[in-house]
């Protein structure tokens, strides 16, 4: 009888290790062929081709953390004037942004970022979120202005591409209200004007 536990012992050892070594394969199996990346401050993991965008409009020290940020080491990143694509992750507050669109550039010294939509807790009311970052000093600012009336906001026109990346921080952007009102923002003075 003792025999007979031993080995039923055995065998319980040996197909635990086997169950085991099984799960450590397929695990493997599955991250080997990941070709996302895992953004931290945002929790979630975005197809490698969204990488740069998201992580470029990101403010440096996490989500709405407006101030002093680590100054980046080497030169960053210069991205084309682009709009976002609808399924970029969004590092702004849902208790701050209903969003629907957003666009972004950076000369490679400074970055501009700008979500539309609607305010949060007024969904009537649109709402424009713009992040500015100093990428040469870690420097960021977050300004939020609201568009009395207009329901969600989306961006219908601003600068693209390459040719822009200074010129464009500055730039108007023309937008349009769920409610049918039309208008632009100014980057150069964060106002709006409806048409």
């Amino acid at each position: 009888m003792e025999s007979e536990t031993h080995s039923s012992l055995l065998i319980r050892f040996v197909l635990g290790c086997l169950i085991t070594l099984a799960v450590v394969l397929l695990a493997g199996v599955a991250l080997a062929g990941s070709t996302d990346t895992y953004i931290p401050q945002l929790g979630i993991t975005v197809p490698d081709d969204k990488a740069g965008p998201v992580l470029h409009s990101l403010p440096p020290g996490g989500p709405e953390t407006p101030g002093g940020a680590p100054v980046p080491m080497g030169q960053p990143d210069r991205i084309p004037a682009q709009m976002l694509a609808p399924d970029a992750p969004v590092p702004i507050s849902a208790q701050v942004l209903q969003p629907a669109n957003a666009w972004l550039v950076s000369d490679g010294a400074t970055l501009v970022a700008v979500y539309a939509g609607a305010a949060a807790d007024t969904p009537s009311n649109g709402r424009f979120v713009i992040v500015r970052q100093n990428l040469a000093v870690g420097n960021q600012t977050e300004d939020t202005i609201d568009v009395a009336g207009t329901g969600l906001l989306k961006i219908t026109s601003a600068p693209i591409g390459a040719a822009v990346e200074t010129s464009a921080q500055r730039a108007k952007l023309r937008f349009r209200g769920s409610n049918g009102t039309a208008g632009v923002l100014d980057l150069a003075t964060d106002r709006t004007r409806k048409h």
